[in-house]
């Protein structure tokens, strides 16, 4: 059985160890400290919590209200089948919100069910619509013809629906069912064929659908059926597609279904209302439709108004107070108060004769029971359960439930979790006594922060100074960084006005500052790389007061007034490129801070809940009793006895994301991850094998011919979907390139504190150094035998760490894995002596010392290590080193590699292996030369240690030796993959071939996957009602128990959640609330209505979907002419669907919509001729091939035109039509952003069924997809590259340009237009002066999108490369929408507050890019004289000519614009606080998700002084309602939202700001500058009275 507890506690126990051993500390006073901090509760880890839930009161059964005549009689015939095998029991009661929807429908009313997770709301619509279709049956009048549709936001829920459709319907054939998805095939025999493949029984032979099951679309447009399941999208190609019309308008339609509801907001909202109001258009009859909506627990009845407004707004029709129905929680009153030992629930739990437990204990009160239900009637006795439901009525820890529940009676955490686990077994009438669900969360490090005043103290959020607690000593606090090699400590900040100050994290121009805190001068060594040391780096700090200085002012004037003895002296850094900040105690490591990157964190913590998971069940079969009856007694058998019977499990998880990039990127680097944990497991085990064995040494080649053996025997590395059948010699080869992957590995990185020589395992050894070892042992070096093995052996270690290594003859690796395993893709190389030229070359490394140009050597290790043993001269140590390279290398060419087949493998643990640790830096090896460290740079002596033995606290230790072999898969699951691929890894889970999907929303709402126990989120979701669901995907099979962990990283939300997880776990979730007056919604459902109704009149065009007529046959052409005539149905069509308000805004009386469709740059006409140009271009350079007689090139370009052309003539098969005005923004994109642009992988694939759909808003996309962007997706990476071009357009008009100015000369404001800048200048948007024409620089807009390098890319383990900046800036629109403008008086200061909508900003990218102007290839650095055009082609542009811009995209969307009128609002840092702390306010107040509402700043004038004003507004193009709820007319809106910012800011305790209430990632450049002090002072006085002004008020 999963413990919940023990879970929990190793996965905190271990990250523990995991951030313990990444920053481990050289000084043991802040490795203490450290430790201490970690393991105080709740500062990683909280819970687990227990959320027990229950079951819900129930009413009449079915029976009764057939008897009462309030249901069909025909209920009885639907099943023809026992009570116990029916899906509706006729005998069970119904719960009492879905016998009241089935009355309440039944009288015509709209109803919205508004339940808890596992309530069956299903039934609440499905009960309705069953009992009409029996109705008409009864009546004789039931016709073909839709009756009902159910609308699911995803496929993997309707095709659940439709498991229980098949279970309900499939005796009873008058009633017909069908789905209708982007899986549902055309033809009848494609359908029945694909129906075999996915069904089968028992025997695994296919099944034959039901005679009432509709399964393809053509049967579907002749025949359609009663019950229609589909999703929205769907739902919208129907209406688009002509012969689907059938389906609508033969339809008799009573019930629209919209499941989940709750997700309807935002864009999605809008879209569905549209959707909505344009399926009631085309029906004949469509007052007579009736609305169900499904949703999570929207509050209680004081939330009504809201939700009556949000279903009225999302089905445009109204609703009544009386059609909302709530759940009750069902509580069964307790029979009796027993108390009974806890023994008894323990016994329970592990035995699988109940009745004889319970009869033991006098405890079975119902003896005819089941054994569900003798449990049900056990708790209904128990004092314990009567204490677990007063306790737990909200999530409670388990440890305060075992403090509760051992006031009756003492309780350890093993018997509260066996007692809850028979709780989930209780059952009676269907109904389960509880539904325990176990919530535990962890929480990413915010750095780690020091004094250095004795004695030392270590804190885990930020501080500036601390008070110890008698008040008599002060210390300044200083953020630690930790160096990632030998454990040394600097503190980070940046000198300003004499005193060392806190700074950001990273994204600054000017990065952060390391000091490395000095121990001795010997501490400090300079690399080779460094030009000497003038000691301008040595600084003196005052640990009191962190005055800072150099160490030479510090001897003519004092640091500060502190004495002397509070001095620490430090080393400044230099940082080398990438700001990295190379130690130099070691010279190996680099600092770095106290924070865990969320890949490498979210991996560990999903690696160890994985190990977690059991792998084996377990079962005890009863004794064998005395009447059964057996045809005969074996002779053999003596006393019978339980037996235990173990089966095999597959250990699985459903791991979100919010984000769908960082699913994908996860997918492959946890894979890759434990992969490597794999290898080092299987070297582990290897070695244990042959320590046990007392096997000391073996060669490399031995240790990697049973490395091979042992992955391969465990499948270690087998394809997951091969299943048992993978070919034996691929698992082979696997197996063995693994093997040699695993020690070149560990050899490449052995001197790193995490690896198996530093923990004692094995050491490696040159076998020719034993033979050469006897030159140290006499005169004149005098070594000892060990010494002198010990200095060669470091001698040639140095060479192996260069990277200088592989496997001879005997393996290969590939460019990916030398990545992998030497960080570049370039074999390495060693050679005699680096010249000026191979100085050059990072693959090169030398072997001898180099000579500076004053005849000094720069510094060498292995110059170190000989002249500290022995006693030489430089010069001495450099000729031994040219006589090794001679005469034990023997290298036979001028570039050497050595072979790992020469090394032996010593075995760690046996008795001639020995390892030492050194006094000072910690660091572990096997070499031991003269006691001395084995790091050049340290001065620290050796002790003899036993790493193995001390291992115990390491976090990877503790994983290398686990006896787990079997591999990891895990599978990308978000909506850039095609549909078919997504398919392909969902059934993979269900049939338990994959271990995890690592989702974005695909799954929150998916498949029932009904052994599923456990959910991990890696990151808070963005509201309760995600929580919930992603939550709720575990647990649904009976008497299980589910785990959730979510991981809460760096972010003001998640902290917030991760301190109050009741708030996540249980908390309110508000009615969804949005404005349909999104311009760019609302045009493509015109669209989508226009090319419904031209569709419908040429079938021709549609052509079965296929794209050809339209853009190569002249179908646009004949489009165009049928919009020109305005005919009369469509404008009423389309009056009939558009919300009337926005009827004159959108033009659609005089249809002055169709130049946003068919004009000059209307989005139909750029689509196709975009495609247009693209074939023209083509047919040129076939024709050109031709013509010179290249008969290669000719091939290629014909085969690549049919492709992309897919005409009737080209046999190249088709290209969807709908799938081409998707992609290019002509129809809706439910569950899309607005403004979307692709990366297109491949653009001959463009249009393919199963091309990958990267697409992004262009808010988004000028960062994530911008040119040299890295871009994950199922398992490759792909690198941007190119920028699109408008079709038809060359050179400097093939892409929309905008001009911007970084920065007003005069008031500081950024300017932005799309207008020419003339040669006098432009006026500033702000304070209205010119600003000149040289101010201004180029961008450019990339609305056609972009297209990624040729070929894609293995995904590397590091975090790809998409970290592009971009700014956002209020550029104001002077042709707005004014929707409220409201002035205040409030404690005698103007505040001024307007909301507009259709309000303009733009998004700026901080990267100047060249572009080429002929292909669009674009670089930071330039343009190759030769470079290949997107389609692999060398571009024509052969000088590399280019322009250089930065990416821009303008838009308009929602906008409330504050402006507190007072001379404070002009400080920058203030008013950016102010900002960040009013977005978590109306976040938080409002219930809007924070990715949802943005904000800047904008220079205003106001009585001729320049303040700041701050601009909230809409993150989607085009508005979706958000902002605007801030402006109200007695402004208390605006005060309740202000209560919250404030409560933002003082419940925080940092010093100045943290991610607990400012800081986020995306603000991380301004970090520094916000401080939620200063927000807490300015807003404070904005609480009061809102007592409205004139609007003249204000200038």
């Amino acid at each position: 059985m999963f413990d919940p507890i023990k879970a929990s506690k190793e996965i905190k126990d271990s990250y523990i160890d995991y951030i313990t051993t990444t920053f481990d500390m050289a000084d043991t006073d802040y490795e203490r400290e450290f430790r201490k901090e970690l393991q105080t509760d709740g500062m990683v880890a909280s819970g687990p919590f227990l959320d027990i839930g229950g079951s819900y009161e129930t009413g009449h059964t079915l029976r009764e209200l057939i008897q009462a005549q309030k249901a069909s009689i025909l209920f009885e015939n639907l099943e023809p089948v026992a009570e116990k095998e029916r899906e509706l029991k006729l005998d069970r009661p119904l719960y009492q919100h879905q016998e009241t929807a089935m009355l309440k429908a039944d009288k015509g009313e709209n109803l919205v069910v508004t339940t808890g997770t596992g309530s069956g709301k299903t039934e609440s619509f499905l009960l309705p619509i069953i009992n009409h279709l029996l109705r008409e049956q009864e009546a004789g009048t039931l016709s073909a013809g839709v009756r009902a549709i159910i609308i699911y936001p995803m496929n993997a829920l309707a095709n659940d629906q439709m498991k229980r459709m098949r279970a309900l319907f499939k005796n009873y054939p008058q009633i017909c069912y069908g789905v209708y998805n982007g899986n549902t095939e055309h033809t009848q025999s494609k359908a029945l064929a694909e129906y075999h493949r996915t069904y089968h029984d028992e025997a695994g032979e296919p099944i034959d659908p039901a005679p009432n099951e509709i399964i393809s679309r053509e049967v579907m447009q002749e025949r359609p059926p009663h019950i229609l399941i589909t999703n929205y999208s769907m739902l919208e190609y129907m209406m688009l597609r002509p012969k689907d019309d059938a389906v609508f308008s033969g339809a008799k339609l009573k019930f629209i279904v919209l499941d989940e509801a709750h997700i309807y907001k935002g864009a999605t909202g809008m879209e569905a209302s549209l959707l909505m109001r344009r399926l009631r258009a085309r029906i004949s009859e469509p007052d007579s439709v009736q609305y169900i909506l499904t949703s999570a627990t929207l509050g209680g009845p004081d939330a009504d108004g809201d939700i009556l407004s949000f279903a009225e707004k999302l089905c445009g029709v109204a609703f009544q107070r009386s059609g909302i129905i709530r759940s009750t929680e069902k509580r069964p009153a307790m029979e009796d108060f027993l108390d009974f030992a806890p023994a008894l629930f323990e016994e329970l739990q592990r035995s699988p004769d109940i009745s004889s437990v319970l009869a033991r204990y006098h405890a079975d009160f119902a003896p005819g029971g089941s054994e569900g239900e003798k449990l049900y009637a056990l708790f209904l006795h128990s004092r314990l359960f009567a204490l677990l439901r007063k306790v737990a009525h909200q999530p409670i820890t388990v440890a305060q439930l075992r403090q509760a529940l051992s006031e009756i009676c003492p309780m350890t955490n093993e018997q509260v979790i066996s007692f809850i686990a028979v709780c989930a077994r209780a059952e009676k009438d269907g109904a389960n006594l509880i539904k325990p669900r176990y919530h535990f969360f962890v929480r990413a490090l915010e750095g780690a922060y020091i004094t250095l005043a004795s004695p030392k103290h270590l804190f885990l959020h930020r501080k500036h100074s601390f008070t110890s607690e008698n008040n008599k000593t002060d210390a300044a606090v200083f953020e630690a960084a930790v160096c990632t090699d030998c454990g040394r400590i600097a503190i980070v900040g940046r000198e300003e006005g004499g005193a060392l100050r806190p700074s950001a994290r990273k994204g600054l121009d000017d990065p952060s500052d390391f000091y490395y805190l000095k121990d001795s001068a010997e501490d400090v060594l300079i690399d080779e790389e460094d030009c000497a040391d003038d000691a301008t780096n040595d600084f003196v700090i005052c640990a009191v007061c962190g005055a800072i200085s150099t160490e030479a002012d510090t001897k003519f004037k004092p640091l500060c007034e502190h004495s002397e003895s509070n001095y620490r002296k430090l080393r400044k850094i230099e940082q080398h490129k990438n700001h990295v900040a190379r130690c130099p105690a070691c010279g190996f490591g680099s600092f770095r801070h106290f924070y865990l990157g969320s890949e490498a964190a979210t991996a560990v913590l999903g690696t160890e809940l994985f190990e977690q998971l059991p792998n084996e069940e377990v079962t005890i079969t009863s004794v064998l009793k005395e009447n059964q009856n057996f045809s005969r007694r074996s002779i053999f058998a003596g006393t019978a006895q339980p037996q235990q019977i173990r089966k095999k499990l597959m250990r699985q998880f459903l791991c979100f994301s919010d984000s769908r990039s960082e699913a994908a990127f996860f997918a492959s680097y946890m894979e890759r991850s434990y992969d490597e944990f794999l290898r080092r497991r299987g070297i582990w085990h290897i070695a244990e094998k042959y320590r046990n064995s007392g096997i000391e040494k073996v060669s490399v080649f031995q240790f990697v011919d049973e490395l091979s053996r042992y992955f391969e025997n465990n499948r270690s590395f087998a394809e997951w979907d091969a299943g048992e059948n993978q070919d034996v010699g691929k698992l082979s080869a696997a197996s063995r390139s693994n093997a040699w992957v695993a020690i070149l590995n560990e050899m490449f990185n052995a001197r790193r504190g995490t690896s198996l020589v530093s923990m004692g395992v094995l050491s490696f050894a040159y076998r020719r150094n034993a033979q050469v070892a006897t030159a140290f042992q006499g005169d004149p070096y005098n070594l000892s035998p060990q010494d002198a093995i010990a200095l060669l052996e470091l001698l040639t270690q140095d060479a192996v760490f260069s990277g200088a290594i592989d496997a001879g003859k005997e393996y290969t690796l590939t460019a990916a894995e030398r990545e992998y395993i030497f960080f570049t893709p370039s074999a390495k190389k060693l050679v005699l002596l680096r010249t000026g030229d191979s100085a050059k070359q990072s693959w090169i490394s030398g072997w001898r010392g180099r000579k500076r140009p004053n005849g000094n050597y720069y510094p060498n290790s292995r110059l170190v290590r000989l002249t500290r043993a022995l006693g030489i001269s430089d010069d001495e140590a450099d000729a031994i080193l040219e006589d090794y390279w001679t005469n034990v290398f023997k290298a036979e060419t001028e570039e050497f590699v050595l072979d790992a087949n020469d090394f032996d493998i010593c075995i760690g643990g046996t008795e001639g292996a020995k390892f030492y640790r050194c006094k000072k830096c910690g660091r572990v090896t096997p070499y031991n030369v003269k006691k001395h460290c084995a790091s050049v740079k340290c001065a620290g002596m050796l002790e003899p240690c036993d790493p193995l033995k001390d291992s115990a606290m390491n976090h990877y230790a503790r994983l290398y030796s686990s006896s787990h072999s079997e591999p990891l898969y895990i599978k990308e699951h978000t909506a850039q993959l095609a549909k078919d691929q997504q398919t392909r890894y969902q059934e993979a889970f269900v049939q338990k071939k994959i271990n995890a999907l690592s989702c974005s929303t695909t799954f929150e709402m998916g498949v029932d996957v009904g052994s599923l126990e456990t959910v991990y989120m890696r990151d808070v979701p963005p509201s309760p009602s995600n929580y919930v669901q992603r939550a709720g995907r575990a647990g649904r099979a009976k008497h299980s128990a589910a785990f959730v962990m979510t991981y809460a990283k760096l972010s003001s939300h998640d902290f917030t959640y991760y301190d109050d997880p009741t708030a996540m776990i249980s908390g309110k979730i508000k009615a969804p609330i949005f404005e349909i007056e999104n311009e760019k919604i609302l045009n493509r459902h015109i669209f989508a209505v226009a090319l419904s109704s031209f569709f419908a009149q040429h079938k021709e065009v549609y052509a079965g979907d296929n794209q050809t007529v339209l853009l190569n046959e002249g179908g646009y052409e004949l489009l165009k002419e049928y919009l020109n005539t305005q005919p009369e149905n469509l404008r009423q069509l389309l009056l009939r669907s558009i919300p009337t308000k926005m009827h004159q805004r959108l033009g659609i009386a005089d249809f002055g919509w169709i130049n946003r469709l068919c004009g000059e740059n209307g989005v139909l006409e750029i689509a196709v001729q975009d495609f247009r140009g693209t074939v023209a271009e083509m047919e040129k350079e076939l024709l050109a091939c031709r013509r010179r007689h290249d008969d290669e090139a000719a091939g290629v370009w014909s085969r690549t035109l049919r492709n992309f052309r897919c005409s009737k003539d080209d046999n190249a098969g088709k290209k969807s039509l709908i799938g081409f005005l998707v992609r290019n923004n002509v129809l809706p994109k439910y569950g899309f952003p607005v403004d979307t642009v692709e990366l297109i992988p491949d653009i001959n694939a463009v249009g393919r069924g199963k091309a990958l759909q990267l697409a992004r808003d262009l808010q988004m996309a000028i960062a994530e997809y911008a040119p040299g962007a890295e871009v994950v997706a199922d398992g490759k990476m792909y690198v941007s590259r190119y920028i699109r071009k408008m079709p038809g357009k060359n050179a400097d008009a093939a892409w929309e340009k905008g001009f911007y100015c970084p920065k007003c000369p005069t008031c500081g404001q950024p300017n932005f237009t799309k207008d020419p800048v003339a040669g006098s200048g432009r006026e500033c948007v702000s304070c209205h002066t010119p600003i000149k024409r040289l101010s201004w620089r180029k961008t450019l807009e990339p609305r056609m999108g972009f297209c990624a390098e040729k070929e894609a890319q293995p995904v590397p383990m590091h975090r790809p490369e998409h970290d592009f900046k971009t700014d956002d800036y209020y550029i104001g629109d002077p042709h707005r929408n004014l929707i409220a403008k409201q002035i205040f008086e409030v404690n005698g200061q103007a505040l001024q507050i307007e909301s507009t909508s259709n309000d303009s900003l733009v998004v700026i990218g901080q990267t100047d890019y060249k572009v080429c102007p002929a292909c669009g290839y674009a670089s930071e650095t330039g343009i190759p004289l030769e470079h290949k055009n997107s389609r692999g082609y060398r571009c024509v542009n052969k000088e590399g000519n280019s322009a250089e811009y930065r990416l821009s995209h303008d838009f308009k969307t929602d906008v409330a614009k504050i402006t507190f009128v007072t001379q404070e609002a002009a400080d920058i840092n203030v008013m950016l606080s102010v900002l960040y702390a009013l977005l978590e306010g109306l976040s938080r107040e409002m219930g809007i998700e924070r990715t949802d509402i943005k904000g800047c700043l904008f220079y205003t004038s106001v009585d001729g002084c320049m303040i700041f004003s701050v601009v909230l507004y809409d993150a989607v193009a085009g508005g979706a309602g958000h902002v605007r709820r801030i402006v109200t007319a007695d402004g208390q809106a605006f005060q309740r939202v202000l209560a919250k910012a404030i409560s933002v800011v003082d419940n925080c305790d940092c010093d100045s700001s943290c991610y607990r209430c400012l800081r986020n990632y995306y603000n991380q450049k301004i970090h520094d500058n916000l401080n939620r002090n200063q927000a807490s002072a300015f807003l404070h006085q904005w609480v009061g009275n809102m007592n409205p002004l004139p609007m003249e008020t204000i200038e």
